[in-house]
């Protein structure tokens, strides 16, 4: 469920709707609009965000600018990261503002451009300083690596780090990353997630929690029969 937000949430009566559902957004966080916000988002100070949406218990870091994305849930995105990082006209004989812009005198009023939006699954981790480029996709569980420009998508469960960003590692074996695929814990009721929190919190390539793993995934086949 989400609750749209169509100004800045330091108005007292949109605080009471925001502390219900759990949601924590600290002094001088801006939206400017149309941003949809997931039950227990986090969002620290100076946060910028505009026509996104942001999933359940995401937290996103101070000085982080965020616009025309899908963010999934359970994202930890960290401080001065951009995300949907404004594109100027390269194919143009000029690539300043001044054609669309009205502010620098030259036409009459702003011309709106069409926007790509990034979008990002679920459990996704994007270190300080990233910038993500507009039209990005980035998968399930990808962790981008600080400082990273993203130019291209993300593969689900790919460490990418760089500039460009570039394919460092996976976090799992294939095998294993179509297995956690399909769990699709992110989507479990809030009593699941706490009856199987031992499940979720540990190493899976540990060999001695090996036990666990197939625990789990033995009980995510039984739901499915």
């Amino acid at each position: 469920m989400f609750l749209r937000v169509k100004s800045f949430v330091r108005k007292q009566k949109e605080r009471r709707k925001l502390a219900k559902r759990n949601i924590s957004i600290a002094p001088h966080a801006e939206f400017l609009n149309n941003v949809k916000l997931g039950d227990y988002v986090y969002l620290a100070h100076h946060v910028e965000i505009s026509n996104s949406d942001i999933g359940l218990r995401t937290s996103v870091g101070r000085y982080t600018k965020i616009q025309y994305a899908y963010i999934g849930k359970y994202c930890s995105i960290s401080w001065d990261v951009t995300i949907g990082a404004i594109e100027h006209p390269l194919h143009s004989v000029s690539s300043h503002a001044f054609s669309y812009r009205k502010q620098f005198g030259l036409c009459e009023k702003d011309i709106q451009i069409d926007h790509k939006y990034v979008e990002i699954g679920n459990d996704v981790w994007i270190g300080c300083g990233v910038i993500i480029l507009p039209g990005v996709h980035i998968g399930h569980g990808a962790v981008i690596g600080a400082g990273g420009v993203v130019t291209r998508n993300v593969a689900p469960y790919e460490v990418v780090a760089g500039c460009p960003a570039r394919h460092i590692s996976w976090r799992f074996s294939e095998e294993k990353r179509a297995q956690i695929m399909d769990l699709q814990w992110w989507d479990w009721s809030d009593e699941r997630m706490c009856e199987n929190m031992g499940l979720l919190n540990f190493d899976v390539d540990i060999e001695h929690d090996e036990d666990k793993y197939r625990k789990l995934i033995e009980m995510q086949q039984k739901q499915e029969e």
